[in-house]
């Protein structure tokens, strides 16, 4: 338990410098040469949440779970679900390809390959805190307040973050033996995002088939930072320890592959 659990944490803090450093390099170089520079990676979530404020809130006129919270919930309700779904995506799509696309460093044998998953996960999370940042100052400007469970947020991320670290790893070993790993995730990850409840509610849907929904792990996530970041409630109990139990099999499941297979993957690409 401790080698698949605890050794990650420890791994990850031995070489955090060299993660930083390498996680600090792909950050800048995204935006190299542009004269708006980080200023593109707030403008994108921004634009998108007026778009849905605009199309949702007023022209389509929208009925939801929550409608009665005021112009824009909708929008914003979609804008939390698509936080979780990029953040989702960005990784399950880069994964498969993580170790060739970093093949000069991890065939150094002092390398530690695990790191990848961390810097991955980095540079995603930093573009959803931008995203998160937009979303609470819109929510601020319709409601004129933020809900106390924002302060929840360690809740959400932390289970989350479990979640995505194991699947990050288990993708990147699966993926450096076949490139085909990654044309499925490629073809399958947009038809995914309507089997998520990024437009709708788990709460729109039917009880008797609401549990089908939550099939998907997205489904418990989006809907605790809906609770959190939107409702102003504590998660449901119910859903939160399941979908915490899942990301901490995912994350023991996947460093597990990872380290079992890891050196063989190295030899192959």
């Amino acid at each position: 338990m401790r080698k698949v659990f605890v050794q990650p944490f420890e791994r990850a803090w031995q070489y955090r410098e060299l993660i930083q450093v390498i996680l600090w390099r792909e950050l800048s170089v995204r935006f190299r040469n542009s004269f708006f520079s980080w200023g593109w990676a707030v403008a994108a979530p921004v634009s998108m949440l007026v778009v849905y404020t605009a199309v949702f809130s007023t022209t389509l006129k929208v009925s939801t779970e929550s409608s009665s919270a005021g112009l824009g919930y909708y929008a914003l309700s979609i804008f939390a679900g698509l936080i979780i779904f990029n953040l989702f995506s960005e990784l399950l799509l880069r994964a498969p390809t993580l170790i060739h696309e970093h093949a000069p460093f991890v065939k150094r044998s002092i390398f530690p390959s695990e790191a990848l998953a961390w810097i991955a996960m980095g540079r995603a999370l930093v573009y959803a805190g931008i995203a998160l940042v937009v979303l609470l100052i819109f929510e601020l400007i319709f409601t004129r307040m933020l809900p106390w469970s924002v302060l929840l947020l360690p809740m959400l991320f932390v289970p989350l973050c479990l979640f995505l670290l194991g699947a990050t790893w288990f993708l990147a070993a699966l993926g450096a033996f076949t490139r085909d790993v990654s044309h499925l995730f490629i073809t399958i990850v947009p038809l995914f995002l309507f089997a998520t409840p990024v437009f709708y509610s788990a709460l729109d849907v039917a009880e008797p088939v609401r549990w089908v929904l939550y099939l998907n792990p997205l489904t418990g996530f989006i809907e605790i930072a809906r609770d959190i970041l939107l409702r102003g409630s504590w998660p449901d109990p119910t859903t939160y320890l399941i979908s915490t139990l899942v990301a901490v099999v995912v994350f023991v499941g996947g460093y597990a592959f990872f380290t079992r297979y890891r050196d063989l993957a190295i030899d192959v690409i």
